[in-house]
């Protein structure tokens, strides 16, 4: 599969979902996703959720794997995920970035990293995706 025949419709630079991620790089095992600091979706400590970073890190590692599987008419769905928070986000833009660590017939193992804007490691995640039929 190459880079100019994606795998999945979902056009970089396109909000996506009720969070406002955005795709800004797919390729085959691997994916690079954004999403605006929204205030809504602070906590009571007046930092960002923890479910969404997750979310985000969700979504980059899920997208990592469908990216290889969907051209042999297969999906992905996470089986298991961990997600370990370093700093607290208030503001500016999160990036995630997922790679598939190893893949197989039925299991893939994903990581993912979330940065703030200035580059600064917020979260790290690794998962475990099915693939299916």
């Amino acid at each position: 599969m190459s880079a100019s025949h994606p795998p999945v419709s979902v056009p970089a630079g396109i909000v996506v979902g009720p969070l406002g991620f955005v795709l800004r790089d797919g390729s085959e095992g691997r994916s690079i996703w954004e999403y605006t600091v929204d205030p809504a979706h602070f906590n009571l400590n007046g930092t960002l959720h923890g479910g969404v970073v997750m979310a985000l890190l969700d979504t980059a590692m899920g997208f990592a794997v469908v990216a290889r599987v969907a051209s042999q008419g297969r999906f992905n769905a996470a089986a298991e995920q961990s997600t370990r928070f370093l700093a607290p986000i208030r503001s500016g833009v999160i990036t995630a970035e997922a790679t598939i660590l190893k893949i197989g017939k039925r299991l893939a193992i994903v990581e993912g990293r979330a940065m703030d804007d200035s580059g600064g490691l917020v979260a790290v995640a690794s998962a475990t995706h099915s693939i299916l039929p």
